[in-house]
């Protein structure tokens, strides 16, 4: 009976190993910036920390890098030109922050051009998708509006077809009632050329045609009648009568 094989033993990195597989990343990274821009040095100190920001986006990092190859920007361009250039073991080792440095954007233009991807980016595949369903939605609204209870689907197919109007949105109609006198002296000839009045002409304008819509209640026919002495005559009256009926009792 064959002995079972051991598995074969693989090598794990140690902290020491990783250290200088990320300094020779970044000493490539360097010498590749400064052999295409003359003069300039590569410095990453203080620059803003954004990898975290990106990671929490939807899809993460992979999502982010594929929203800016299909970005129509230059600094986008730039970013993922040198991004691919890079071998997998130095994008492994480098952070987004110090490719950002060396493409000549840096780490705030990166975060922008990043949020500005994903949202085109975004749009673009909704309506792709929409596009796409579109014609399997109508087929499955067409089939349920044959059914006995597709009410709701005949309704909207109806309208879509053009079958069924359409209703109108809420419209508001404002309309001031000048009277004829003010009319009057408002018209303008027709050969005068238009008045454009500023804000307080407007508003007084506004106001006087306000006043002059008020609606006033109707003058009193006769003169009103004085409480006080109304009642007075009743009490004299109440006491008449039950005199009247004390002398009658």
């Amino acid at each position: 009976m064959p002995r079972p094989r051991k598995p074969a033993s693989v090598k794990i990195p140690n902290k020491r190993e990783g250290k200088n597989f990320r300094d020779e990343a970044l000493a490539r990274l360097k010498e590749k910036f400064e052999s295409e821009n003359e003069g300039e040095v590569f410095d990453t100190e203080g620059e803003p920390i954004i990898t975290p920001r990106l990671k929490s986006a939807d899809g993460g990092i992979p999502r982010i890098l594929e929203a800016l190859r299909a970005h129509d920007d230059d600094d986008a361009r730039a970013f993922i030109a040198l991004y691919d250039s890079l071998s997998k073991i130095d994008r492994k080792f480098l952070s987004l922050e110090e490719i950002s440095v060396a493409a000549g954007i840096g780490s705030l233009r990166l975060g922008e051009i990043a949020q500005s991807a994903m949202i085109l980016h975004g749009q673009l595949t909704s309506k792709l998708l929409l596009s796409s369903t579109l014609s399997k939605v109508v087929a499955t609204s067409l089939e349920q509006a044959q059914k006995p209870r597709g009410i709701a689907d005949r309704e909207m197919m109806l309208k879509a077809g053009g079958v069924l109007p359409v209703p109108k949105g809420a419209q508001i109609a404002i309309q001031t009632n000048v009277t004829n006198e003010r009319a009057e002296t408002k018209q303008l000839p027709e050969s005068a050329e238009p008045v454009y009045l500023d804000a307080d002409q407007r508003l007084r304008a506004i106001h006087e045609a306000v006043e002059g819509n008020q609606r006033r209640l109707p003058a009193p026919k006769s003169e009103p009648v004085e409480i006080g002495g109304q009642i007075d005559r009743m009490q004299a009256q109440v006491a008449e009568v039950i005199t009247h009926q004390e002398k009658d009792d």
